[in-house]
């Protein structure tokens, strides 16, 4: 069976570092680790934002003892390409919620100017002569997730089954790999009936159980916070068929295609998994975890769309730092 997964899902996860400090006295807090992922506003909205959990951007989401503390600055890396990493940080950064307080997701509007590409700094893994060569001008974000992209996914959304295959990207602590500082594939299927909201207790929702979620049998750990949900492809991709006439010339020309065909799209975001005994502690896994659907992520950035930005968010200007020990080659 083809999946239809690859690259394109892989590297949509970014590594995130959320900063938090109280204003009132300067005191800095331990940065919070996880993961997010780059999504386009609304059309005719040209910024760039990064989804992730609320409980990343906002330290008293789950812990009441935080209040005070603030979102400082949030960093954020990605991979552009097998090569080249980049890096972006957003000082006093103005996260979106949704209206619902219950639903895990924020969406942090990355800083640019208006009508301009976002900056970044990089760090290419390869020949940089090549690359200064054949890239002079403001690039597209190759793995962030356009708005027409979101779209053809919310549209998509009913054929969503239980029992459907899902992958998540991201960072998970003890997992991911260090040394290139890369993402890693995890993978589950839908365990409940996605098209109603699942619910663990019989009480009133709650943070760590309520919105619109969906129950999936997958090991999500610590560092796997914010990463994008992504359901297999279903059938397979439609085939054009060339028939030749008695002369050996061709002819006629047509396409085979399979009833309720889709690429992979992008159905959530993870948040938390759940412990065997109930109770919130290390080391516990029930295997069973859960993802906000995508109509949260659409919810909060269609209420927050500002048709004054405009601009092209996908594009970026990008800076690479020159090695010390680098010649430039002399013209030709």
């Amino acid at each position: 069976m083809d999946t239809g997964f690859g690259a394109q899902q892989l590297y949509s996860a970014c590594k995130i570092e959320a900063t938090h400090h109280y204003p009132a006295d300067g005191t800095e807090c331990t940065p919070v680790k996880g993961t997010g992922f780059l999504v386009q506003f609304p059309t005719g909205d040209g910024r760039l934002g990064l989804v992730t959990n609320r409980h990343i951007a906002d330290d008293t989401f789950f812990d009441e003892r935080n209040v005070g503390s603030e979102l400082k600055s949030i960093k954020v890396q990605w991979w552009q390409t097998k090569e080249l990493r980049c890096e972006h940080t957003t000082d006093d950064p103005k996260p979106l919620y949704h209206s619902d307080p219950l639903v895990d997701v924020a969406i942090i509007p990355l800083h640019t100017e208006p009508k301009k590409p976002l900056r970044a700094t990089g760090e290419y893994f390869g020949d940089l002569h090549q690359y200064m060569a054949e890239n002079t001008k403001a690039m597209e974000l190759k793995y962030a997730i356009s708005w027409k992209m979101l779209l053809e996914a919310e549209k998509l959304w009913p054929q969503v089954q239980p029992g459907d295959f899902v992958v998540f990207p991201g960072y998970p602590e003890q997992w991911h790999d260090k040394l290139q500082m890369r993402p890693v594939m995890r993978s589950g299927l839908i365990a409940s009936d996605p098209q109603t909201d699942y619910r663990l207790g019989e009480d009133a929702p709650t943070k760590y159980d309520g919105g619109p979620q969906v129950l999936f049998d997958a090991f999500s750990t610590a560092g796997n916070s914010g990463s994008p949900v992504f359901v297999a492809q279903r059938g397979v991709p439609p085939i054009t068929v060339v028939m030749p006439d008695g002369d050996g010339k061709a002819a006629i020309q047509g396409q085979i295609s399979w009833p309720n065909y889709h690429r992979p799209f992008l159905v959530g975001i993870n948040a938390t998994h759940y412990n065997e005994t109930g109770f919130r502690q290390r080391n516990e896994h029930a295997g069973l975890s859960r993802f906000h659907k995508l109509s949260a992520i659409m919810d909060i950035l269609r209420a927050n769309q500002d048709l004054s930005r405009g601009g092209s968010p996908l594009s970026m200007n990008l800076a690479i730092p020159v090695p010390d020990d680098f010649k430039i080659a002399p013209p030709s």
